[in-house]
């Protein structure tokens, strides 16, 4: 049986398994700690002795999935048992039933964020805890989830600032949902206290050479049947509304009042809501048909739909629209900040431009505010002129 020193990760990384045996390479800093080798496996262990003399050994975990300091942790914690006259693995075996983070995940989709919160909400969950949180923590149970958990997670997604800033958001709001339900103790957050990465603002409008583009491209799509006529209806009204994509896809007929000119959304991001209808926003919707058995202003696509669904993306027409125009970094979402920079160029105030995008806060439609300088530009040249040209006038 090898005996050494503190063990350290280099030291396990070279042992090597022996033909036809098992052996232990104990730690001589922590006593009944060591890392048991055997045909293709090296896992951590623990050999204590009961206040009854029973010696009974412990598997910790394997090496590779437990960090050396980790493991080391987890024995001192056993040893601390064993000193206080208990026996650790009863308790873990009576911890076997203690639910994974993929169980509490189960249950906060199901009865927190699908009863309680909105259908895009509940696809952004999804996607943090499917996507990235439960393949690195699923099987990992719920109480044991630590900050060095999440942290090492939310750094694997430095390339995607924004992504790994809201996985760690619902990580935080999963975590503190666990822990009112009993899962976790109180005050436990590990994601209490990490740092965001810095998220580029992104605030895109189109000019009105690709507005020009874009316009020769619908006419396109039109003549050429390239994209279906409800994507094109569809990206019209985004245009001239400054609606969210989400509020024209899920659209009701009920909510359209073309005759007082607006759209009453019973819900949207900010709540209920009014959209002001314009001239070309009405003429779309007059000229667009209903659909038999869908309450829907624009019915989900494709065979496999169900009865009453609504389209719940652009993605695909938008693709060809963005080749067609020459756009590489436009997206569907741009087409409300471009609404929102011709107003303002056209010299609509702030408070007014946020009141037709349906702003609640003042600080959100401040990003445009810099488009205000155009005008003020072109009145300063414009006066500027003038009186140069006073000036430049010989008196008579």
């Amino acid at each position: 049986m090898p005996l050494a020193g503190r063990l350290t990760q280099r030291r396990i990384d070279a042992l090597a398994p022996q033909v036809g045996a098992r052996y232990v390479v104990w730690d001589g800093a922590l006593p009944g700690f060591g890392v048991r080798v055997g045909q293709g496996t090296r896992t951590y262990v623990l050999k204590y002795r009961l206040v009854s003399g029973r010696v009974r050994w412990a598997t910790l975990d394997r090496v590779g999935v437990t960090s050396l300091e980790k493991a080391r942790k987890r024995a001192r914690r056993y040893l601390g048992v064993v000193a206080d006259g208990g026996d650790p693995l009863r308790l873990k075996d009576g911890a076997r039933d203690a639910p994974t983070f993929g169980d509490v995940a189960d249950r906060f989709l199901e009865q927190h964020v699908e009863a309680r919160r909105k259908p895009a909400t509940l696809r952004l969950y999804t996607l943090a805890i499917n996507g990235h949180l439960r393949p690195r923590l699923g099987t990992v149970p719920i109480a044991d989830v630590s900050t060095a958990d999440v942290l090492r997670l939310h750094h694997r997604l430095r390339a995607t600032p924004y992504m790994a800033n809201r996985v760690l958001a619902v990580a935080s709001k999963l975590m503190n949902w666990a822990a009112q339900h009993g899962y976790r103790d109180p005050h436990t957050n590990p994601c209490d206290g990490l740092e965001k990465f810095q998220e580029a603002a992104r605030t895109r409008y189109l000019s009105p050479a690709e507005l020009t583009r874009l316009g020769s491209a619908l006419r396109v799509a039109v003549r050429y049947a390239a994209i279906s006529p409800a994507a094109i209806a569809a990206i019209r009204l985004l245009l001239f509304t400054g609606a969210r994509v989400s509020e024209i896809l899920s659209l009701r007929w009920s909510e359209v009042d073309l005759a007082g000119g607006a759209l009453h959304l019973a819900d949207s991001k900010t709540g209920a809501k009014t959209i002001v209808l314009n001239a070309p926003a009405i003429e779309v919707l007059r000229a667009w048909p209903t659909f038999a058995g869908s309450p829907y202003v624009f019915p989900g696509e494709g065979p496999g739909r169900r009865k009453g669904q609504h389209r719940v993306s652009l993605a695909d027409p938008w693709a060809w629209i963005r080749k067609r125009a020459r756009f590489r970094d436009v997206r569907v979402h741009d087409l409300r900040h471009s609404f929102a920079s011709v107003g303002v160029s056209n010299g609509q105030t702030l408070p007014i431009i946020g009141a037709l995008l349906g702003h609640t806060q003042a600080a959100t439609t401040q990003r445009y505010a810099h488009l205000m300088d155009d005008p003020l530009r072109a009145a300063s040249a414009a006066t500027g002129a003038t009186i140069a040209a006073a000036l430049d006038r010989r008196p008579l």
